[in-house]
């Protein structure tokens, strides 16, 4: 199971409400079942872990660039952080369908991602054009 925490700078007069950290935890739910008791345990803090400062978009378009030029910085991020795995076959497919996800932010619906590239330009284009 996973609970994310993220925190914002508000609730103050001027704020800026820009993300300052987001954290993912994990916790084991069959230690959980076997032990009647739930233990969290961050998995990962996404500042930390990509040595950035500020969750904004030009960070974030910064870390997107790594992950989709550096294979190897991809994958170590792929299995360490977002799959919590020591799988290690992500395929040609599974990268440009997780490069999608990230690139357009839709994870709750990747069905844009189900599109083959060129599908996906072609309606990039559209929507600029309108």
């Amino acid at each position: 199971k996973q609970w994310y925490q993220r925190r914002v700078r508000g609730l103050y007069a001027d704020s800026t409400f820009r993300p300052l950290k987001h954290e993912t935890y994990l916790f084991d739910l069959e230690r959980a079942n076997s032990k009647n008791e739930t233990v969290w345990e961050l998995e990962y803090d996404t500042v930390g872990a990509y040595n950035l400062t500020w969750l904004v978009p030009k960070e974030m378009q910064g870390l997107y660039e790594r992950l989709a030029s550096d294979r190897a910085f991809f994958n170590k991020t792929y299995f360490k952080y977002m799959y919590h795995s020591n799988n290690n076959t992500c395929d040609d497919d599974c990268y440009e369908f997780e490069l999608c996800l990230i690139q357009t932010g839709r994870s709750h619906d990747p069905s844009i991602c189900n599109l083959s590239l060129e599908e996906r330009r072609k309606r990039e284009l559209k929507n600029k054009m309108c």
